[in-house]
């Protein structure tokens, strides 16, 4: 994807974990993500992301290449990212190898987003057979799949520094560099490829990662918005622009909120009683599918008692209300933080409600 002109405006993207509502099949869940995506394709949308979560009730997102794949083929113009794939429970290689499989497939319109979070409960993380995730082996990873989908031959991943110095179980071994006119590992379909590789965080330490590696940050402000500011300005401290940088390369920031927009204000506080449903759920460990909307404003709190603070915390960054006045709340966001893209993360139970919150919000933004 091109990189944006630091004097546009922002541009919206559709975040997306593929939510189940209750009372609807899983099927159906899947069926409305292809639906969102070709929605948000006519709308005008810059990206489609898809997040990795895995064992979950709510969200059906854990097989992320497939469905970039189902939404790639399903739309026209639309990118589509990973927001992302969770890198310590994958093989780098085989990360290289399924990106650069679509991006020769779709040229121009993937991008690869990696995280270090598990993504998912302990019993299975180690399903998973998960890998380290502390910043050193995380950041170590990122480089050893950018070196698979260059137009060269792999290099040796070089870790800054100050990502190792007093991480806790940093690799005692890089991974053997080989020489150009060697035998190496060939990431084929993938090879010079060179998708848009961005570094998704909740906290300074994914920021200070992308920044010393000089990669495009996607702060998960949507659940963690008490920490994103503090990243974005540590992202922004440290970032160095790589030797072999790419046109117009430059600290680039993405962040995620929260969004329900209805024709009117009463409707979208109604259609949002399920978010925070959704978010309560997950503070107290009650995993579920998507409630449907109450006109209760404080239902949600039974989902999660003693707890209540930190749902309120998580879901702070939120902007509900019509098209317009949304729309003029999420422009003074992205001025305060000086955002290259806005993720839109919208849940409702009934998934036509969720396409016309995007539809609305997107025709404002225009205006």
């Amino acid at each position: 994807m091109s990189q944006p002109d630091r004097r546009a405006a922002p541009v919206l993207s559709v975040m997306d974990m593929v939510p189940v509502s209750a009372g609807r099949s899983r099927t159906d869940a899947l069926n409305d993500m292809i639906a969102l995506a070709r929605a948000a394709d006519a709308a005008g949308y810059e990206r489609y992301w898809l997040a990795e979560h895995h064992g979950s009730d709510t969200y059906l997102s854990s097989a992320t290449i497939v469905l970039m794949t189902q939404v790639l083929a399903s739309t026209n113009r639309l990118g589509v990212a990973s927001g992302g794939i969770m890198l310590p429970n994958h093989a780098p290689f085989v990360v290289a190898e399924q990106i650069g499989t679509l991006a020769t497939l779709y040229p121009g319109r993937v991008d690869l987003g990696l995280g270090r979070a598990p993504g998912t409960d302990r019993l299975t993380a180690a399903a998973l057979r998960r890998g380290a995730s502390d910043p050193g082996r995380f950041a170590e990873e990122i480089l050893e799949i950018l070196g698979y989908l260059d137009d060269g031959p792999a290099q040796e991943p070089h870790v800054p520094g100050s990502l190792l110095l007093g991480a806790p179980g940093a690799p005692d071994d890089a991974v053997q560099g080989v020489t150009a006119d060697g035998p190496r590992v060939r990431a084929i379909p993938g090879e010079g490829t060179r998708p848009d590789i961005w570094v998704l965080g909740s906290s300074v330490n994914g920021a200070r990662v992308a920044g010393s590696l000089g990669l495009p940050f996607a702060v998960a402000s949507h659940f963690a918005p008490v920490q994103a500011e503090a990243a974005i300005a540590t992202y922004r401290s440290v970032f160095k622009i790589p030797g072999d940088a790419r046109p117009q390369a430059g600290p680039r920031v993405a962040a995620a909120v929260n969004v329900m927009v209805a024709p009117s204000d009463d409707e979208a506080r109604f259609l949002f009683s399920t978010a925070m449903a959704a978010a309560a759920r997950i503070v107290g460990n009650r995993p579920g599918p998507l409630d449907p909307p109450t006109t209760d404003p404080q239902a949600w709190r039974a989902h999660a008692p003693g707890e209540e603070a930190a749902v309120e915390s998580a879901m702070s960054l939120s902007f509900v209300g019509t098209a317009d006045v949304v729309a003029a709340r999420l422009r003074e966001q992205a001025d305060r933080w000086d955002l290259d893209e806005i993720l839109v993360v919208t849940h409702a139970h009934d998934p036509a409600a969720r396409r016309r919150s995007y539809e609305l919000l997107a025709e404002a933004w225009r205006a």
